[in-house]
């Protein structure tokens, strides 16, 4: 099974998962397209296609299962197009 294909699992396991680390986010999400930008309090997930950013705050290496969630369905918007 390939890195993304793991990661890709993780991500949509239930509950929610609580560890993924930001590292293993911005790998998945640049995987399908988005752009990690830096500057300002938070980095953002920039899709460009959409018009969709997301800041993503980080907490300590790992990010918010809200941010997770947020994430999931622009993941599920991109796999749909």
């Amino acid at each position: 099974m390939a890195k993304i294909d793991k990661l890709y699992n993780k991500f949509y396991k239930k509950p929610i998962p609580n560890d993924i680390t930001f590292d293993e986010m911005a790998t998945l999400m640049k995987f399908y397209g988005c752009e990690i930008e830096y500057g300002g309090n938070h980095p953002k997930v920039v899709h460009r296609e959409t018009g969709t950013i997301i800041p993503v705050p980080r907490h300590g290496k790992t990010i918010g299962e809200a941010y997770v969630k947020q994430l999931k369905d622009l993941l599920d918007m991109i796999k749909e197009e």
